[in-house]
């Protein structure tokens, strides 16, 4: 396969990731420029051999087939809709945008131009995540009704958030854990347990001396009455990561690294409904082993390969735009329900969620 001509807009945190990745992989990518208005940016840029525009005006006329948009996450609406009018393939950084409404603007404009929009949902590509998505889809467990979701692994100091002005704010960010670091938790959730109906969320901020959200506490409600549990917050250590999926047939616990199985010998329902008084379902836990995944096909780097794949031959990217809106409309409805006091319906209404924003981004702080 042809080297993809790839650029990245965006040289931060992020994006200097991207480019070492992109440079580590020269047999699927041939990695053209970098755009960053910063000038330190570009320079660290350039000590690493590769050229530095200061802006994606700028890098687009080098004749880039795609590019990586990772620019602070506000700005993504604008780099991916100028990439998509002039027919530039997107991989965009987690998440899609602040606002739905912004995202949906995003994957019209790529489907309008007939351009691929990729989102870096890289942990979908971790071989005991694979494994789990394998074992929920062929329903090993049965139908489900319960998840509980546990991410306090995001531990960040007064420090962190204050090496940046646009860090924790409402300007800058749109929110505050939910939308910079439990994204892949969020966008995981539907992947592997679908997208609620309604959301009901406390959010509030402990200890940390920031606009947004640290602590956030929510309920997924599905239909059928299946309700699931979600937490995160950057002020607890030392966290943990810990995925629990109960299903008439069994039990799934995932910590991220490991996976065991509780799998009963009948169904849960038979036995509630016809066992004799006091009787105990019968049933034993295994461990499950990762599924073998090529090394070079998991993280970033894998992530970059199958987006090269995609846009030459066309195959599915490991996450699509539409998959980047689901997650969003998850973080959007945790952030509604958590200021508003109540419970908000997903898909969500994106005048409402506009407004709010702009009432936080107007507020004295």
């Amino acid at each position: 396969m042809e080297p993809l001509r790839l650029g990245i807009i965006g040289l931060g945190v992020m994006g200097s990731d991207h480019l070492k990745n992109a440079l580590s992989v020269p047999d699927v990518i041939e990695l053209v420029a970098g755009a960053d208005p910063l000038p330190a940016a570009r320079a660290a840029a350039e000590e690493k051999g590769v050229a530095a525009v200061a802006s994606a005006e700028q890098l687009f006329a080098r004749d880039v087939e795609a590019v990586i948009v990772a620019n602070p996450h506000p700005e993504h609406e604008a780099a991916v809709v100028a990439a998509a009018e002039r027919g530039i393939h997107v991989l965009c950084e987690k998440p899609i945008a602040a606002t739905v409404s912004a995202a949906d603007r995003m994957v019209a404009a790529c489907r309008q131009h007939n351009v691929l929009l990729a989102i870096d949902f890289n942990q979908r590509t971790t071989p005991i995540y694979r494994t789990l998505h394998r074992l929920l889809s062929t329903d090993t467990i049965g139908e489900l009704s319960r998840v509980a979701l546990v991410a306090t692994n995001w531990y960040r100091t007064q420090s962190y958030y204050d090496s940046g002005s646009w860090r924790g704010t409402w300007e800058g960010e749109g929110g505050g854990v939910v939308m910079n670091q439990a994204p892949h938790q969020l966008d995981m959730y539907v992947w592997l347990g679908g997208l609620p109906n309604r959301v009901k969320a406390s959010v509030g901020t402990r200890i940390h001396r920031i606009e947004t959200e640290n602590t956030v506490a929510a309920l997924f409600e599905h239909e059928g009455g299946r309700v699931d549990t979600f937490a995160t917050t950057t002020a607890e250590f030392p966290g943990k990561v810990e995925w629990t999926f109960v299903g008439d047939r069994g039990t799934l616990v995932c910590d991220g690294r490991t996976l065991r199985l509780y799998r009963l010998a009948d169904s849960l329902r038979h036995q509630l409904l016809t066992a004799p008084k006091n009787a105990k379902p019968s049933g034993a836990w295994e461990d499950v082993p990762a599924d073998p995944i090529p090394r070079d096909e998991t993280g970033h780097t894998g992530l970059l390969r199958q987006f090269a794949r995609a846009v030459r031959e066309g195959t599915p990217p490991i996450a699509t735009g539409e998959d980047g809106v689901r997650q969003l409309e998850l973080a959007n409805a945790i952030i509604m329900s958590g200021l508003r006091d109540r419970p908000v319906d997903v898909p969500v209404d994106r005048a409402a969620y506009d407004t709010l924003l702009r009432e936080l981004r107007q507020r004295d702080v």
